[in-house]
């Protein structure tokens, strides 16, 4: 078995951090699937640039597992991380601002064993 200390150290060599913007459209992060490995997510921050509200999905492969509403923004830490399905890629999704030059913004944060 595994030492705590050679988890940390795998969580940390194995971790990810994707970000994407979109212009009223879906702002989509996403991380591909590995063959045999699950990703964790242990954080999403959402934001638009101006005062929006919009949903926060976050999908372990076509699979919605979380969901919220954001208001203007929002930084959403788990303390027990949001597992992937085995081989399945993740993302965080938010929805189009509904206004032609508001932007939105996502940034998913994880690792992957």
């Amino acid at each position: 078995m595994a030492s705590l200390a050679s988890i940390e150290e795998n969580k940390y060599l194995n971790s990810f951090k994707v970000t994407a913007s979109a212009d009223n459209a879906l702002a989509v992060a996403s991380v591909p699937g590995v063959a045999g490995k699950s990703h964790y997510i242990t954080s999403v921050a959402a934001s638009y640039c101006s005062a929006k509200t919009g949903l926060l999905q976050i999908k372990d492969g076509t699979t919605v597992i979380f969901e919220q509403f954001i208001v203007n923004a929002d930084n959403i830490i788990f303390p027990v991380p949001l597992k992937g399905t085995p081989g399945n890629a993740v993302s965080a999704e938010l929805a189009a601002s509904g206004t032609a030059g508001v932007l939105g913004k996502v940034n998913l944060v994880g690792f992957t064993l």
